[in-house]
C-alpha cells in the first residue's frame, strides 16, 4: 500500500509479524507450524511468564434467582483448586438469558464482584440474547505482589521469582480459560461463540487469554493499553511507558520484562505479535480518543500491524482507509476490529454497544464470531 499507515508502521521498527528463525509464512500451514509458536514462546518468556499447569478444580453451582424482570437466570459457580495441601476458590457469576439457547457468551473479567456493575451492563446484554459469565479479577489472585496467597500460592516459588516466571496477568488469564473449561460443560453456551473481554490491566489480560486458548472464539480488548494492545516500539510522548508500568505494576509480569523498561526496541517482539496469534478468530480492540495513557494510536497501529496473519487464512484483517480513525469510528468488518468513542479510560455502554453490533454484523451475515 506504500501509504499513510504503511509510514507509520516502518517508523517504528516493528519485528515481521510473519517472520521466524525458520523464515517467513506465506501460508496459514507455516504460520501454525513456524511462526506463531515462536511468538508464543518469546511472549511467555520475555513478557508475562510461563503458564501455570492446568489443574481441574471442584465446581459446585449455586442457583440465585431468577432475575432481570424474569429474563435470566443468576448463578453462582465456585471453582475450587487444589494443589500440594493447598486449596483456594474462585465464585464467578453466571447469568444466562431464559430460553431455549445455547446463547453466545462473553467471559467477562471485571474489577469488582457485583451484579450488575458500571461495568457490565446486565440487562442490556442479556436482552441482545448474551449469557455472561463474570469474575472479580482479585478474587483470583490479589493485584499486588503477593504470589504467595490466591491461585497464584498454588503455583508460584518461594522467595524471587524465576526470570520467566508468571506475572499476575497470566494468572487472570489463566482463570479466564478455566471458566471457558466450564462453559464448555453447559448446554445452554454455544461453544463456538464464546469470547473474553476485559478492559485496562483485564483488556491485556483479555488479549493474553485469547492469544494463548484458541478456543476462544473473539475477545474484545478495551482501553488496555501498554502491554496490551498499543505498540511498545514508537508509543505517544503522552503514553504509559514499559519504564513507568514496570515502576507501579512489576507483579503484573514475568520479571524478565523488567529488562525492557528502558530499551523497548530491545524486546524481541512487539504486541503486534501477541495480537496476531488470535488469528483467525476475531480481535475487537476499543479505545477512546482522551485516553491518552493507553495510546489510541499505537492500539490502532497494533491492529493494522497484526492484519497479515488474517490474510494468510484468506481473511481481512482491519478493514480501514489510509488513515488514523475519528473519533466514532467502527471500523468491524474484518477480522481485526477497532472503534474509537469520545471520553475517557472506561468501559462504557458505548463500547459494549460498538461491541455487539460488530458481533451481531458478523453473525447476520452467516459467520460465527
Amino acid at each position: 500500500m506504500n501509504g499513510m499507515l504503511d509510514a507509520l508502521l516502518a517508523a517504528r521498527s516493528l519485528p515481521d509479524v510473519l517472520m521466524a528463525p525458520g523464515g517467513r509464512a506465506t501460508t496459514a500451514a507455516e504460520w501454525e507450524e513456524t511462526v506463531r509458536p515462536h511468538w508464543r514462546e518469546l511472549l511467555l518468556r520475555e513478557i508475562y511468564g510461563r503458564v501455570p499447569e492446568i489443574i481441574t478444580p471442584t465446581v459446585t453451582t449455586e442457583v440465585n434467582k431468577i432475575d432481570f424482570a424474569g429474563k435470566a437466570v443468576w448463578e453462582t459457580v465456585r471453582f475450587t483448586f487444589e494443589k500440594d495441601g493447598k486449596a483456594h476458590t474462585v465464585p464467578v457469576q453466571m447469568v444466562t438469558p431464559k430460553g431455549e439457547g445455547p446463547y453466545p457468551f462473553f467471559i467477562l473479567l471485571n474489577f469488582r464482584p457485583e451484579v450488575p456493575d458500571r461495568y457490565w451492563p446486565t440487562e442490556e446484554l442479556i436482552d441482545a440474547g448474551y449469557g455472561v459469565f463474570g469474575v472479580c479479577y482479585q478474587d483470583v489472585t490479589a493485584d499486588d505482589g503477593d504470589f504467595q496467597s490466591g491461585l497464584a500460592g498454588l503455583f508460584a516459588t518461594e522467595g524471587e521469582r524465576r526470570p520467566d516466571e508468571a506475572g499476575k496477568l497470566t494468572y487472570w488469564a489463566y482463570m479466564a480459560s478455566r471458566m471457558m473449561d466450564y462453559l464448555l460443560t453447559r448446554q445452554e453456551a454455544d461453544p463456538k461463540r464464546i469470547g473474553v473481554i476485559g478492559h485496562s490491566r483485564l483488556g491485556k489480560t483479555a488479549q493474553l487469554a485469547a492469544a494463548l486458548d484458541e478456543r476462544f472464539a473473539f475477545a474484545c480488548v478495551n482501553g488496555s493499553g501498554t502491554a496490551g494492545a498499543a505498540l511498545a516500539r514508537g508509543r505517544d510522548a503522552a503514553a504509559e511507558s514499559i519504564r513507568a508500568i514496570c515502576t507501579k505494576f512489576p507483579y503484573w509480569f514475568a520479571p524478565n520484562y523488567l529488562k525492557y523498561m528502558d530499551a523497548p526496541e530491545a524486546l524481541p517482539l512487539d504486541q503486534h505479535c501477541v495480537a496476531a496469534l488470535i488469528a483467525p478468530r476475531r480481535l475487537l480492540v476499543g479505545a477512546a480518543v482522551e485516553d491518552l495513557w493507553a495510546d489510541t494510536a499505537g492500539q490502532f497501529l497494533t491492529c493494522v500491524a497484526a492484519s497479515p496473519v488474517w490474510e494468510l487464512y484468506g481473511k481481512r484483517g482491519l478493514v480501514t482507509p489510509d488513515a488514523l480513525p475519528s473519533v466514532g469510528d467502527r471500523l468491524g468488518e474484518g477480522g481485526v476490529c477497532f472503534h474509537l468513542r469520545a471520553g475517557k479510560h472506561y468501559l462504557s455502554r458505548t463500547d459494549w454497544l460498538s461491541y455487539l453490533k460488530t458481533l451481531s454484523s458478523i453473525a447476520e451475515n452467516g459467520e460465527k464470531e
